[in-house]
């Protein structure tokens, strides 16, 4: 599992992959001091979490927590199997020849060759296909550099 400091970097920045975080136990997150956690109701982190934030009651008092979800390898094919028209088999081929086409606004790399993990490159495939992002090191940005 990719806890690095750019994988955080890229999920925190993928809003799109953020919003559909239904929190399940096991899940893994970081918080904002980059603190990498798992999910476990009353174990870890907040009890409770909603729209990215871990909630935590005490005595009348409410606090919030940012939470960043790090989807691991197997949640990012699934998420990129959310479309009736895709089997595995279909995303499969397509992100494999996906990997070898040129990549960001430059367009002198592959995938392949900028990401170092699945788990990074899953990533940026689907904010691609998906939302029309590419990831410049520093954040996501529109195709055609819209930002």
């Amino acid at each position: 599992m990719d806890k690095s400091n750019r994988y955080i970097d890229m999920c925190k920045g993928a809003r799109e992959i953020q919003a559909i975080w239904n929190h399940k136990t096991g899940d893994i997150f970081a918080t904002e001091e980059r603190e990498v956690l798992f999910w476990v109701p009353g174990k870890y982190g907040a009890p409770e979490i909603k729209n990215g934030f871990g909630i935590t009651r005490t005595h009348n008092v409410v606090t919030l927590a940012r939470y960043t979800w790090l989807p691991r390898y197997s949640q990012l094919i699934e998420t990129a199997q959310d479309t009736a028209e895709s089997s595995f088999r279909d995303v499969t081929f397509h992100f494999y020849t996906w990997l070898d086409t040129p990549y960001g606004s430059e367009e002198r790399q592959r995938p392949k060759e900028l990401f170092t993990t699945n788990e990074q490159v899953w990533l940026a495939y689907i904010m691609e296909r998906r939302h029309a992002k590419v990831w410049n090191e520093t954040e996501w940005v529109e195709i055609g550099g819209k930002g």
